[in-house]
């Protein structure tokens, strides 16, 4: 896992001083060796900051191909074979799985990018013609953002490094009024004028212009869009066995030890216990919170030793949360509903100092296999009459049924949070609660939950669940996450399954927990799912939360210019005194302003 960081203009050279700079901001995604590429003209650069897992001391990046017409940089782990391509013949040079990209676009071209097989982010530059190629993984797990920039085009593994070659500070009310209501266009960033390269697509960057062009023929994020399968339960259970041990397998170090984070939920859970029977060293990780009713360590640690899996708990209290919260948040770039962002950012640091670079995680179970509340919500009792909710619902629940065509429970359920930030605004900031610029446009003759899972796929999931709670977070310490679940033909294989095979209205990930009685005691292979948050934690009255949250919200310094200082600060207070049942509904509010205030002071965002 690494760092990328591209530049090329037509009008303005690169200045090698900021490049260098915005490189820099950049390294903690790959400690191992900073390289970079200048082209002789001037006007094109290409940076990378390797995290050294494959291909030891020959495999550094950028890469050029033999006759140095092209230049690669790749940010992440392919998985596909060479054989392939060497009976074509490819001479590889290193052991790099970086090298395959190299190898394949000098084969196959564009064309080649819908057969990548791993997560990952890509720069590819064509010297012969002075084209660029910017792309990312089909399912988003590895980010890639771009902007706009004197004549040309910059773009960077994050945006940090973007604002430190000199991109403009300047805030996206367009991406903050959607995430008021976490549910922001996820090709959009808090950066006005910053773009995610948009999944399973690449920027074409010629001296005509920029296109952007998807190269899936089946996208993750349209399930509608994949075969219904036939198969029976039982044969589909098999299948699905196979493709997850595949998936997992492929993932794992070979002649190493394997790292994987463990919760007490079922995806978690069958990833350590498949691990456990294919690697012979296996470390599992889990967090530990300081309140029980948020603590799922100690299930997790009597699993691990039911499977003979080493296990530590690394355990997170109040001061560990206070003292990382405001790095955590500088790393995931964007404001956080919840203070799991700090134990998350922790955790991978404790993986870090023990000398790990990759770790096995869950993310990518509950979208494909339907494991969230508000996708049952939709399958058993669906939103549809406008009229039954409170009359200051009405109006944002009017445009999303609108804009959507149907009323997503995940949109339902985030609206009275929604409606209480934006009413904290300055009157002339006072957005329309609305997803007039979000580009998901549902057909009529969609399945309800189908669209759910699009709207979801494309907002949280990519922006919250894959950059804050995974890569952001994993990355901050060199730790490269590896999803099986995110696994290509894994996913193409859940979604033509009937939805009945996935929530039957009843259990929920109905196909992973029956094929998961092989691999674990049925007690675990039965947990209810448990969502990873930790306790509210911005009301709190004495102790180091109480701290770092009264400084920021008593002074007020870097509340962004469009929030209305009197009344945050007047709910603030009310909020303190109120009961903690009542106090832990706001806490998703106060966490959102606090990591406004976070990226105001660190970066000097403007109108």
């Amino acid at each position: 896992m690494c760092g990328i960081l591209f530049y090329s203009s037509l009008e303005t050279p690169y200045n090698q001083e900021a490049f260098f700079q915005s490189l820099s901001e950049i390294q903690h995604r790959g400690s191992d060796g900073s390289g970079y590429w200048f082209s002789d003209q001037s006007f094109t650069a290409i940076g990378h900051n390797r995290l050294a897992i494959n291909g030891g001391a020959d495999a550094n990046q950028p890469m050029l191909s033999a006759d140095g017409r092209l230049v690669i940089a790749v940010n992440g782990e392919l998985y596909n074979s060479r054989l392939g391509l060497e009976s074509l013949g490819a001479c590889f040079k290193t052991q790099s799985d970086s090298e395959f990209l190299l190898h394949q676009f000098q084969h196959k071209g564009c064309a080649g990018f819908d057969e990548l097989d791993g997560e990952f982010a890509f720069a590819i530059w064509d010297e012969s013609n002075k084209t660029a190629y910017l792309g990312r993984d089909r399912h988003g797990i590895k980010p890639l953002f771009y902007c706009k920039y004197q004549g040309g085009i910059i773009a960077a593994s994050e945006v940090k490094a973007l604002l430190a070659y000199g991109v403009p500070a300047k805030w996206n009310k367009r991406y903050l009024a959607g995430s008021e209501y976490f549910i922001q266009n996820a090709r959009e960033t808090f950066v006005e004028g910053v773009y995610a390269v948009p999944p399973g697509s690449f920027l074409k960057i010629t001296s005509m212009g920029v296109d952007t062009v998807s190269y899936v023929q089946q996208s993750p994020f349209d399930p509608s869009a994949f075969t219904p399968s036939t198969l029976s339960f039982d044969h589909a259970c098999e299948q699905f066995e196979s493709l997850l041990l595949q998936a997992i397998e492929k993932r794992l170090i070979s002649g190493g030890s394997n790292q994987a984070y463990l919760s007490s939920g079922i995806d978690s859970s069958i990833i350590t216990a498949i691990t456990a029977g294919l690697s012979d060293s296996v470390n599992a990780y889990s967090i530990g919170f300081d309140d029980n009713s948020f603590d799922e360590s100690k299930q997790a640690q009597a699993f691990a030793a039911e499977l003979g899996v080493a296990h530590e708990i690394v355990q997170v209290s109040d001061h560990i949360l206070a003292d990382h919260f405001q790095s955590a948040v500088l790393h995931c770039e964007m404001p956080v509903p919840n203070i799991n962002v700090a134990a998350k950012y922790y955790l991978s640091s404790v993986l870090s100092d023990a000398g790990h670079k990759t770790v096995l995680t869950g993310e990518g179970a509950d979208e494909s296999l339907l494991g969230y509340g508000f996708f049952r919500q939709d399958l058993t009792e669906p939103y549809s009459d406008i009229g039954l909710f409170p009359e200051p619902w009405k109006k944002h629940l009017q445009n999303v049924k609108q804009s959507l065509g149907f009323l997503p429970a995940q949109a339902v359920h985030s609206t009275p949070i929604g409606l209480m930030l934006s009413q904290l605004r300055q009157a002339e900031y006072a957005l329309e609660p609305s997803l007039s610029t979000f580009e998901m446009q549902a057909p009529s003759s969609i399945d309800g939950i189908e669209g759910s899972q699009k709207l979801h796929y494309q907002s949280v999931f990519q922006s919250y669940n894959l950059g804050a709670l995974a890569d952001r977070t994993e990355m901050a310490h060199g730790i490269e996450g590896r999803p099986p679940f995110l696994d290509n033909a894994l996913v193409a294989f859940v979604h033509s399954l009937p939805t009945e095979y996935k929530f039957d209205g009843a259990i929920d990930k109905k196909i992973l927990r029956h094929m998961a009685g092989k691999y674990m005691p049925s007690s675990y292979a039965k947990i209810e799912k448990k969502p990873f948050i930790s306790a509210p934690s911005s009301l709190r009255k004495t102790g180091p939360l109480a701290d770092l949250f009264q400084d920021l919200f008593m002074g007020l310094e870097h509340l962004p210019y469009f929030y209305n200082k009197e009344k945050v600060r007047g709910l603030y207070l009310d909020a303190l005194n109120l009961d903690p049942s009542k106090q832990a509904s706001l806490d998703p509010i106060f966490m959102h302003l606090a990591s406004l205030m976070v990226l105001q002071k660190e970066f000097g965002l403007t109108e």
